[in-house]
C-alpha cells in the first residue's frame, strides 16, 4: 500500500491515496484528511430510514403542490397540522413498507404516496380504530348489563325467599 498526497481540480485540499491490488483490478481510495467521520448511529438511521424520509419529504412537497394547483391558500396552521401528522404518517408508511417487504426507491414511493394521501389514510385508520372501540364498548356494555340483571334477579329472589319465610309459606331450612 502506498500513500500519496493529491490535489483535485483547483482546490489544494490534500487527499491521501491508497492503492490496493486485488487480482487484475486496482482500487484507489481517496478519503479526505481531517474530515470528521459520520457517526455509526446516523449512518444506520440513514440506511434503514433514508428512503422513507426522502419519500415523506417528496410526498409533503407534492401534497402542497397539488393544494396550490387547486387554488388553496397555504397557511401556517395548515403546514403545522401536516407537520404534526407527519410522524403518524411515517409510522403508517413504515408499517406498509414492512408488510410489503420492499426497499429502496419503492419504499420512497410508498412513503410519498402515504404522505400525499395522509388525510385519507389518517381518516381511514382513525375510522377503523373508532369502529373497533365502538364494538368493544358495546360488548362491554352488554356484558355489564347482563351482570347487573343477574345481580338484581339474585337480590329479588333473596327478598322473595325472605318474604316467604316471614309469612310462613316457606320453611327456614329451605325444605
Amino acid at each position: 500500500m502506498a500513500d500519496r498526497v493529491l490535489t483535485m481540480g483547483r482546490s489544494s485540499a490534500p487527499f491521501s491515496c491508497a492503492q490496493r491490488r486485488s487480482g487484475d483490478r486496482m482500487a484507489i481510495i481517496l478519503p479526505q484528511q481531517g474530515a470528521p467521520g459520520v457517526s455509526p448511529a446516523i449512518e444506520a438511521f440513514a440506511v434503514k430510514y433514508g428512503w422513507i424520509v426522502i419519500g415523506l419529504t417528496c410526498g409533503l412537497a407534492a401534497k402542497y403542490a397539488l393544494l396550490m394547483k387547486k387554488g388553496v391558500k397555504i397557511r401556517g396552521y395548515l403546514l403545522l397540522a401536516d407537520l404534526l401528522l407527519l410522524p403518524m404518517v411515517a409510522l403508517i408508511a413504515y408499517w406498509l413498507i414492512g408488510r410489503m417487504g420492499i426497499e429502496g426507491e419503492a419504499a420512497a414511493l410508498v412513503a410519498s404516496a402515504a404522505t400525499v394521501g395522509a388525510d385519507r389514510i389518517v381518516k381511514l385508520v382513525t375510522d377503523r380504530f373508532v369502529r373497533q372501540v365502538d364494538v368493544m364498548i358495546a360488548d362491554e356494555a352488554t356484558r355489564r348489563k347482563q351482570q347487573i340483571r343477574e345481580e338484581v334477579q339474585a337480590e329479588l329472589s333473596a327478598q322473595r325467599t325472605l318474604q316467604d319465610i316471614a309469612t310462613g309459606k316457606r320453611p327456614i331450612g329451605g325444605e
